[in-house]
């Protein structure tokens, strides 16, 4: 194992990107004032890979802090980054980066994310909320050198960090290892089913809704497995539930399954609450992530009609740019131009300005 940094940032649950139940807290004044941290993505895969950003002032990283011999150079590889940020109960570790890449200058996506480390998704953990227990020290308590100071990097080169605290941390993140994983299930383990007595189906799902909420996949899908094997009623609910569980680890072909299951066992009830048209948005989103933009076509066909029939513009609007998207994937600007045809025939502006990116697109190859 390579240097060893440590990154402090916003306290969140998952680190999925920011969500009603999932705001960055104790991230320092920006995100106070914005409501808005960039590392609210440090653990949501990007083809394969977790990007992880850390506020810096000044925008650059000191490599040659953690390899002498980097000091000219524009990343260092190897690197464990761990992450910390500040809960009810003080500093504490909430995840770490593998071998990862660690860059001098903040790199930037097209759409104006940013990040200092990536590693794949194998070598990237976080660990679930309630397990959040190793508490990461501070200057300004312990004295210089022993612990984090004003600036969100610590560098940890001191003899006390390199000779005690680096090999407890280390220590800590192996016994984790296993519990803290995003992705890399065993199929044995997503099948597993949890054997908990005495509690109701309703109550198992919160219970797999709590652990979820804390981060831990695992543990919620195997509740969630419980669940379904021991319920009588052929709803489809539980199969979109454990879907939900299974894109959470990254298992998008078994979540199409669990989508597709639900679409075969959805109650009148249920095909009455358009529970069926929201399964058919999911494996819609999941067919573009995977490749696989034919199933996704069909999944959107089917979605249209649905909103169609309801009279729902909105919807239906929503379905025709997901088309489009995937015509513009594809170069398929003759049925981009039908696509044009039809929104314009349902006399909305809604999401206009998305419409008109591909009206530009058209006159860009002279069909419009």
């Amino acid at each position: 194992m390579g240097a060893v940094v440590f990154c402090n940032i916003a306290w969140m649950k998952r680190y999925r990107g920011i969500t009603d139940d999932d705001q960055p807290r104790n991230g320092g004044a920006f995100v106070k004032e914005n409501n808005d941290a960039m590392e609210s993505m440090n653990f949501l895969p990007y083809q394969d890979m977790c990007y992880g950003y850390v506020q810096q002032k000044g925008y650059k990283l000191c490599l040659e802090r953690l390899d002498r011999t980097a000091s000219r150079a524009d990343v260092l590889d190897d690197v464990t980054v761990v992450w910390v940020a500040t809960g009810d109960e003080g500093s504490r570790i909430i995840g770490w980066y593998e071998n990862a890449k660690m860059y001098r200058n903040c790199q930037e996506f097209e759409d104006g994310s940013c990040y200092y480390f990536v590693t794949k998704v194998a070598d990237a953990y976080r660990i679930p909320v309630k397990k959040r227990d190793f508490p990461v020290p501070r200057a300004s308590q312990e004295g210089k050198g022993r612990g984090m100071g004003q600036s969100n990097v610590w560098y940890a080169d001191s003899d006390f960090a390199r000779g005690l605290y680096i090999p407890k941390v280390l220590d800590y993140l192996e016994e984790m290892r296993q519990e803290c994983r995003i992705a890399g299930f065993t199929i044995e383990e997503r099948k597993k089913k949890t054997s908990i007595s005495n509690k109701t189906n309703e109550e198992l799902l919160n219970m797999a809704t709590d652990a979820s909420d804390d981060g831990d996949v695992l543990a919620a899908l195997q509740i969630t497995n419980q669940v379904l094997f021991q319920e009588e009623s052929p709803c489809g609910f539980i199969r979109v539930f454990r879907g939900l569980g299974l894109e959470a680890m990254y298992c998008y072909d078994d979540a199409i399954e669990s989508y597709n299951d639900a679409l075969e066992h959805f109650t009148e009830d249920e095909v009455e609450n358009r529970l069926d048209v929201d399964a058919k948005e999911k494996l819609s989103r999941l067919y573009r992530l995977t490749g696989k933009n034919f199933l996704a076509w069909h999944m959107e066909e089917e979605i249209f009609s649905a909103y169609r029939e309801e009279k729902n513009n909105a919807g239906m609007v929503g379905s025709l740019i997901e088309m489009m998207s995937i015509a513009a994937e594809e170069k398929d600007f003759g049925r981009m131009k039908k696509l044009i045809a039809d929104f314009d025939d349902i006399g909305t502006q809604f999401r206009a300005d998305d419409v008109k990116y591909y009206r530009e697109v058209l006159k860009k190859e002279g069909l419009m």
